[in-house]
């Protein structure tokens, strides 16, 4: 989903993507301002680093100036690599883009509607398979990957009501983006045509997964009521992303209890339900508790002691998506196993 200036005249934020690679160093990374009603910062020592809980329910939407109607929230945002994690609001019948690729992974969560791709497996091929995602669906699109397409189309191709996609592009979309279609080169703004496109050897394929109709929760023997869908599971590239589901009245799984990690990252979105978390300023200090909800999202930096409450972790019962990177918010290009969580014996 990524968008070009020029060659698209939509926010550089949508047609799913594909991956570069870097490694990011021990820093937290910053999104949007703290100081606001919808964003919660817990407190951190010395040495430790804090999590940062966002309402997006309350986040005002940002409709891009170029006049398109897309528009998006950031949720956060790596200043070092131009990644960002965003919901994008996608319009019925929204505009595409030329089939093009991107240098960089992406992932993404169809939260509503319906959003569609042509995927295409080498760029000799006018029009891949029409591919509709629609709520809950999810996404891994790795390097090379060609997608789009939508351009000419017949209606019945587009978006029939729109879309609310959580996206995350881990690089500069503007940067690492480019089209193969050279029906462009008449156009002004055609200014990430790659030449060049016919010397790449290997195009990627893209892992999508239905997960409401074809991917039933596993039940986890090892604590009752808590079951798990395994979504990407790589750990040649240091990512995973999974799916949790905790039944109201389950204890509180031990794995999920007060923990941290030295370079690992992790990103938390409530899909449905409540959960009662922890945060830590360090092992020793008596726990920070808060109650998240619907469309919730955590985002624990490396070095944030952080976990669920002991008991009565969710009244309801709560599903939420998990997603883990080795270290820095990219996958990276050799094996980067992520590492097992430091566990604390919090007493407070």
């Amino acid at each position: 989903m990524g968008r070009l200036t020029g060659v698209w005249r939509l926010p550089r934020i949508l047609m799913f993507a594909v991956i570069g690679l870097v490694v990011m160093t021990l820093t937290i990374p910053t999104a949007i301002a703290s100081e606001n009603d919808y964003e919660r910062t817990s407190t951190a020592s010395d040495g430790y680093l804090p999590i940062r809980i966002l309402d997006t329910d309350s986040m005002p939407i940002n409709y891009d100036r170029s006049g398109s109607s897309w528009g998006a929230k950031t949720l956060f945002k790596n200043e070092a690599t131009g990644g960002h994690l965003q919901m994008v609001y996608i319009p019925p019948g929204a505009p595409g883009a030329l089939v093009h690729y991107h240098e960089f992974h992406e992932w993404a969560w169809i939260m509503y509607g319906d959003f569609t791709n042509n995927e295409s497996t080498t760029p000799e091929q006018v029009s891949g398979p029409l591919q509709r995602f629609v709520a809950g669906d999810f996404l891994s699109r790795p390097p090379y990957s060609l997608h789009g397409g939508e351009r000419g189309r017949q209606k019945f191709m587009a978006s029939q009501i729109g879309s609310v996609i959580l996206i995350m592009e881990e690089s500069d979309v503007r940067e690492g983006t480019w089209t193969v279609d050279p029906s462009c080169l008449g156009e002004t703004t055609c200014d990430h045509f790659n030449p060049d496109y016919k010397d790449i050897t290997h195009w990627a394929t893209p892992r999508i997964i239905d997960t409401l109709n074809e991917m039933p929760f596993q039940a986890v023997e090892s604590s009752p009521g808590l079951s798990i869908k395994h979504l990407v599971d790589d750990p040649s590239h240091g990512f995973r992303a999974t799916m949790w589901y905790l039944e109201a009245g389950a204890k509180t799984p031990e794995n999920m209890r007060g923990h941290y990690f030295q370079q690992a990252h992790q990103f938390i979105f409530v899909i449905n339900g409540d959960l009662k978390i922890q945060a830590y300023r360090d092992p020793n200090s008596p726990a920070e508790t808060y109650t998240v909800g619907q469309n919730s999202m955590v985002d624990r930096p490396p070095m944030s002691v952080f976990g669920l409450v002991d008991e009565n972790a969710t009244e309801g019962g709560a599903v939420w998506l998990e997603v883990t990177y080795a270290k820095g918010t990219q996958w990276t290009d050799k094996l980067t196993p992520i590492e097992k969580p430091n566990y604390v014996n919090l007493k407070h």
